[in-house]
C-alpha cells in the first residue's frame, strides 16, 4: 500500500478518479484543484487508485469501496501508520468511507467529540430538466454565466422563483415583498449576524466555542469566493442567506443555508437555494448538498425543491 503526494504531476490523474465520485466529496475535488496541499491518493502494490485522503487538520476524503477495504487487513494496516502521525481535528465525507476513518482513528485512541450525520441530496433528473427548461427561457439572464464568472462578478439577482419556497402562493406572496440580491464584501456586516447565528446552529458542536473574528474572517472569505445570495427584507435587511461552499469539475455544493427565526417557515431558505441551484445549472453544473439528519424541515423543504436522498455524510469533530 502506498500513500502518493498530490503534486503537479499526480494532479490530472487524481482528479479524473474523484470525478468518477464527486458527488460525495466536492470539497475534496476543489482543494486539489486549488492547490491541494497535505492531500494523497492511496494506492495498491498494483498501482490502483483506491482513494484519496486531504489531512490538513480538516480531513477530506473520498474511499469509494469503504466497504470492502475495511475487512482487509494490510490495507487498515498501512492506513493506520499512515495516520498515526497526523493531527486532524475533524474528519469530512461521504459517510461509510467517514466511519471506516473514524474507526481507524479510534484504534491510535482518538475518540471524535461530537458528529453530525447528514442526509446527502442531489437533484432529481426531473427537476434538472425543469430548471433546465426554465434557464433557456431566461437566457439573457443566464447567458455566459460560469462559475468561477458568478464568483468574480456582483450581479442582482431579484427575480423571484416560479417554484417559490415550493409551497402555496401565500409563500410566493410573502417571497415576493422580498429582493434577491447577489452578495459581496461591502454587504459583510449587514450578513455578520445571519453567519453568527448559522454557525452556532448548524456548525459548531458542543466541544466547541465561537469565536466572533474567526466567524467574521470565514464569513469575508466567503464573501470573495463563492457565490452567495440573501433575501432582503423592505427595510434592506438580510432574511436569509445561501451560499456556494465548494465548486468542482461538474457539481457544485451548496451550504451555508440560513434563514433568521422570524422569517422562518415562509419559504425563505427554499428559494434562495432554489435560485441558487438555478444559477449552478446555468454555469454547467450540477448542484449538490447535505441538510443535518434532524432538521427535518430542511430536509423537506430540499425535497420539496426537487432534492433526493443519495446517501449519507459525516462530519467528525477531534
Amino acid at each position: 500500500m502506498r500513500f502518493i503526494p498530490v503534486d503537479e504531476k499526480k494532479k490530472a490523474e487524481t482528479l479524473a478518479f474523484l470525478a468518477k465520485h464527486e458527488r460525495t466529496c466536492v470539497s475534496l475535488v476543489e482543494h486539489i484543484r486549488l492547490g491541494g496541499g497535505d492531500s494523497f491518493t492511496i494506492e495498491s502494490g498494483a498501482r490502483e487508485t483506491l482513494g484519496v485522503i486531504s489531512v490538513k487538520s480538516r480531513m477530506l476524503l473520498c474511499i469509494p469501496n469503504a466497504r470492502s477495504l475495511q475487512n482487509d487487513k494490510a490495507f487498515c494496516s498501512s492506513l493506520k501508520v499512515f495516520l498515526s502521525d497526523k493531527k486532524i481535528s475533524c474528519v469530512n465525507g461521504e459517510a461509510e468511507a467517514s466511519h471506516f476513518i473514524m474507526k481507524i482513528l479510534a484504534e491510535l485512541g482518538r475518540t471524535p467529540l461530537h458528529i453530525n450525520e447528514y442526509a446527502l441530496m442531489t437533484l432529481s433528473e426531473a427537476a434538472l430538466k425543469k430548471i433546465e427548461v426554465k434557464n433557456k427561457r431566461h437566457a439573457a439572464v443566464s447567458e455566459g454565466l460560469k462559475m468561477h464568472g458568478m464568483r468574480a462578478e456582483c450581479a442582482a439577482a431579484n427575480q423571484i422563483s416560479e417554484n417559490a419556497a415550493a409551497g402555496g402562493t401565500g409563500e410566493k406572496a410573502y417571497c415576493e415583498k422580498f429582493k434577491i440580491i447577489r452578495c459581496g464584501i461591502r454587504d459583510a456586516d449587514a450578513l455578520m449576524p445571519l453567519q453568527l447565528a448559522y454557525e452556532a446552529e448548524e456548525v459548531l458542536p458542543p466541544c466547541r466555542t465561537q469565536n466572533p473574528a474567526v466567524t467574521r474572517k470565514n464569513l469575508e472569505h466567503i464573501l470573495k469566493t463563492e457565490y452567495v445570495l440573501a433575501l432582503q427584507n423592505s427595510r434592506g435587511e438580510p432574511a436569509a442567506k445561501a451560499n456556494t461552499n465548494a465548486v468542482g469539475i461538474r457539481r457544485a455544493q451548496i451550504g451555508g443555508v440560513y434563514t433568521a427565526p422570524d422569517f422562518r417557515r415562509k419559504g425563505c431558505a427554499s428559494l434562495l437555494v432554489e435560485t441558487l441551484a438555478e444559477k449552478i445549472v446555468a454555469s454547467k453544473r450540477f448542484p449538490v448538498l447535505y441538510a443535518r439528519n434532524g432538521n427535518e424541515g430542511a430536509q423537506k423543504a430540499y425535497s420539496a425543491i426537487g432534492f433526493i436522498k443519495t446517501g449519507g455524510f459525516t462530519i467528525a469533530y477531534y
